[in-house]
């Protein structure tokens, strides 16, 4: 345990990186604002390139992370996230902003699905739930730290500093890589019997996974148009953004054992539902107050969602099955990443930044109920008779 204690710090950095990362380019449609792109299909796709590449590759990069030494892996998806940076940094034109997006949601997704079946290896059971809660507590310092920091430099004319911030995350990515222990996976026999797809989607708890995944991956992901909501609102992103930190924040520092006590299947259907509400909110904000506690009630549901969704992959797979698992579970939740935006786009196009915040969420949190009795009713039986 004392090992797993003084791992952990090491892996709230990764996720601190890794997050910082992509979460810089939240504030991308302001920077390309100020380069001239305005088009809001054109933003979209840019937005949403990076979720495609991180997503659709992710149930072949199962096989790597079962191949080779997942510190290796964490490294080179890191090293491949700093070239990416530099080269949108290099860019000004549509197509190679694309395209660079490409390559950096490919090293994005290696890093991803690397690191978090690390976690799963590596953690034991018994405290996988509260364990990624506080791992997790990095992915949420950027929005206190770095885009504040972003959305300072870009209401200060200092687009060329901002823009430099994801290769210096991808920077501090590579060298937390290099400190990890190796992870043990199992005995021989147990390395060269991985399981098969078809295995692991005959299993009915990972069927109620991939739908309720989808469901609450799609309110996670809306958080990437919020910059777009507050530019036509006319309001700062960070005033949704720091919020929202601070909900998540708390949430896992002060209430991490929740993931460990109340039944996981409840809080999967729970947390849907509070991110539309906080969603639904923002929409509705006319001033700065308003959009701020909306960010702090959508702060609370991802702060237990997103590490929820992750410890999931541990109860609903058994082990020689979770490196496909997790590349599924990423597969959902980046994919929504992917879709959200170009969604977003193209509705702002005829309803209004604030009316196509308004249609998803609320057809979401209607959803929230079916989701429980669907999908995690049987889970919840289980956890309840242990």
């Amino acid at each position: 345990m004392n090992q797993i204690k003084k791992l952990l710090p090491k892996l709230m950095i990764a996720n601190f990186g890794i997050m910082a990362f992509s979460q810089v380019y939240f504030l991308l449609p302001m920077y390309l604002s100020d380069k001239g792109i305005t088009d809001p299909g054109a933003v979209g796709w840019i937005l949403g390139a990076f979720f495609f590449a991180s997503t659709f590759p992710r149930p072949f990069l199962a096989y790597l992370v079962e191949a080779l030494p997942l510190r290796r892996l964490v490294f080179a998806a890191s090293f491949l996230c700093f070239s990416a940076g530099v080269g949108i940094v290099c860019s000004k034109a549509v197509v190679p902003l694309i395209f660079w997006r490409l390559l950096a949601g490919l090293g994005f997704g290696l890093f991803l699905v690397a690191l978090t079946t690390y976690q799963t290896f590596v953690i034991p059971e018994e405290v996988r739930g509260s364990a990624f809660a506080l791992i997790t507590v990095g992915s949420i310092f950027p929005f206190i730290v770095v885009l504040p920091a972003g959305d300072f430099m870009l209401h200060r004319g200092m687009g060329g500093l901002y823009i430099w911030l994801a290769p210096l995350m991808a920077l501090v990515c590579a060298f937390v890589s290099l400190t990890l222990r190796p992870a043990k996976r199992g005995q021989k026999q147990e390395k060269e019997n991985w399981g098969s797809w078809r295995e692991l989607l005959s299993l009915k708890l990972v069927k109620g996974y991939l739908v309720s995944a989808v469901i609450y991956g799609l309110t996670d992901a809306a958080i990437i148009s919020v910059t777009s909501l507050a530019m036509e609102k006319d309001l700062p992103p960070s005033a949704f953004m720091v919020p929202f930190a601070w909900g998540a924040l708390l949430i896992r520092l002060l209430g991490f054992k929740i993931l460990d006590i109340v039944p996981k299947g409840i809080l999967a259907s729970l947390v849907i539902g509070v991110n539309a509400i906080g969603l639904i909110g923002a929409a509705l904000a006319s001033n700065n107050l308003i959009f701020g506690v909306s960010g702090l009630i959508y702060g609370i549901g991802v702060g237990i969602g997103f590490p929820l969704y992750l410890a999931l992959v541990g109860e609903v797979a058994p082990r020689h099955l979770r490196p496909k698992a997790t590349a599924l579970a990423w597969f959902l939740l980046d994919g929504c990443y992917f879709v959200t935006p170009i969604i977003f786009g193209y509705l702002s196009e005829f309803l209004g930044a604030s009316g196509a915040f308004r249609a998803l969420p609320i057809f979401l949190l209607a959803a929230a109920s079916p989701v429980y009795f669907f999908c995690w009713r049987s889970l919840v039986k289980k956890e309840l008779q242990r």
